[in-house]
């Protein structure tokens, strides 16, 4: 179905905020930040101990905490995919084993309609600036060296700098819009391997600047459109491997080099923060902070290796090895009391922080049970603006715009599908099912749990209550073989 196209006049003077119209020719400014590997444990407004996130806690005193957030994937690269197209990432062959793609080819479809497609149709400067993970180009060999399309610009951003997939990936360059930025015109651009370091770059990103780097250049688009509705997707690299603060966060928190890395991050929000006020751009924006699965519980085999860095003080590079099993020690509990953590399919992979603030709309200091996943923000800002979603786009995105404006939504979300290599979780009212069937290595193996009597997943009653079993396999079974769940 088309969209039903009205005059952006139209538009603006139909859309009720709050009970009260937004003033002829405003629309809201939006930044949505999300972090990486970030779990509920590591802000402090959620619970964290051990490392103090003022700035985040202040988006949360000053809008509305959730508690039943959930994203679609338990890792990077499948979460991203449901954030930018309303669609649960097992749905796409790329990512239906549920884990990061091996490729580098771009695998959201030109055609589709994304959240940034939706905003420069609303009229939005739009950016990607941060870890985009979700490929550049087309075929199985990329040719680094050439220009990069498609890419974020032909799926919705007018700009685009990214880190292409993680903080430690072999890249070690950054992307401006369809090219490696600073490549070196007298040599061939090879990516790092081993022992052998990135060739035909004129400057490798250094690791523990990579968030500065990423903020300013947040920082200079704001700057640049602030006379114009703008639309920020900004996704740093904190706190994925590598662990490397800058110089001034180390030793700051509680929780080792681990903590110090979530502060820094917590600081770039607080930048990005101060100047919309600097701007006087609050009342007029809305700001989202999410992450895009849960903590991760160990460092991986790569951590702390191959680094370039701008200050060596403070061991960081040998601290990167071990700093989320250091912090562990400490007692950080990177996901509170939620069993396991990133590519698990059990709370810990999947449930994370949701805060989102728009001053004078959403009232300050509150929280919310409602269940929202990492897919609908398409649905939402397509109901915000009184569009209709295209056939064949966010097939499994439900508004929520009644936690923006109260406006009354016709299709909440009941339940979710989640999704990780391991296995595929179906959440349902209270009931939550993992499914092994669909796992890498399928296997006939399911668990059922109660998670209003059971949150912390430790007692399986799949065994006890075959008909609940059943059921809940049934519904999972339904929306996979459906292609769509709205």
């Amino acid at each position: 179905m088309k969209y039903k196209y009205k005059f952006l006049g139209l538009i603006i003077s139909s859309l009720l905020l709050c009970h009260g119209a937004l003033a002829q020719g405003e629309k809201p400014n939006i930044v949505f930040i999300m972090a990486d590997d970030i779990g509920m444990g590591d802000i402090s407004t959620y619970g964290a101990k051990l490392i103090n996130t003022p700035n985040i806690d202040k988006l949360a005193d000053q809008g509305r905490q959730f508690e039943r957030y959930y994203t679609a994937g338990a890792v990077c690269a499948p979460t991203r995919y449901s954030v930018i197209t309303g669609r649960y990432p097992f749905r796409t062959k790329e990512l239906e084993d549920g884990i990061n793609p091996a490729h580098d080819y771009l695998f959201v479809d030109q055609d589709r309609e994304t959240i940034g497609t939706l905003m420069q149709k609303m009229g939005y400067k739009t950016a990607a600036i941060g870890k985009w993970h979700l490929g550049y180009g087309v075929g199985e060999k990329i040719n680094w060296n050439a220009t990069l399309t498609p890419g974020p610009n032909d799926v919705g951003f007018d700009y685009h700098w990214g880190v292409p997939r993680n903080h430690s990936d072999d890249f070690r360059c950054y992307i401006e819009n369809d090219k490696i930025y600073g490549l070196d015109p007298n040599s061939t651009y090879k990516m790092a391997s081993g022992d052998r370091r990135v060739q035909g770059l004129l400057e490798e990103r250094v690791d523990d600047q990579v968030d500065s780097t990423l903020t300013a250049k947040v920082l200079d688009f704001i700057r640049e459109n602030k006379e114009e509705p703008f639309f920020v997707y900004f996704t740093p690299v904190a706190a994925h491997t590598h662990v490397t603060p800058n110089a001034r966060f180390r030793g700051t928190s509680k929780a080792g080099q681990y903590g110090d890395y979530v502060q820094e991050l917590d600081y770039h929000v607080g930048e990005v923060m101060a100047l919309i006020k600097e701007l006087n751009l609050e009342d007029n924006t809305i700001f989202i902070f999410a992450s895009d699965n849960g903590g991760q519980l160990k460092d991986t085999n790569k951590a702390g290796l191959g680094l370039k860095l701008a200050d060596e003080s403070g061991d960081v590079a040998l601290k990167a090895k071990t700093a989320k099993i250091d912090a562990r020690a400490m007692g950080h509990k990177t996901n509170l009391d939620w069993r396991e953590g990133k590519a698990s399919p059990y709370e810990g992979g999947f449930r994370v922080p949701l805060i989102i603030r728009w001053p004078g709309k959403i009232a300050s200091g509150s929280t919310s049970s409602k269940l929202i996943n990492s897919s609908d923000f398409l649905a939402t800002f397509a109901d915000f603006f009184e569009q209709e979603l295209p056939e064949g786009s966010g097939e499994d995105s439900f508004s929520f715009l009644d936690e923006l404006n109260g406006d009354k939504v016709t299709q909440p979300r009941k339940s979710v599908a989640l999704h990780s290599s391991k296995a595929r979780s179906f959440v349902d009212g209270d009931w939550k099912l993992i499914d092994f069937s669909y796992s890498v290595k399928a296997k006939d193996e399911y668990e059922l749990y109660n998670l209003k009597e059971d949150p912390s997943e430790s007692n399986n009653l799949a065994a006890s209550n075959p008909k609940k079993l059943d059921e809940m396999r049934e519904k999972l079974k339904q929306i996979v073989d459906a292609g769509r769940s709205r």
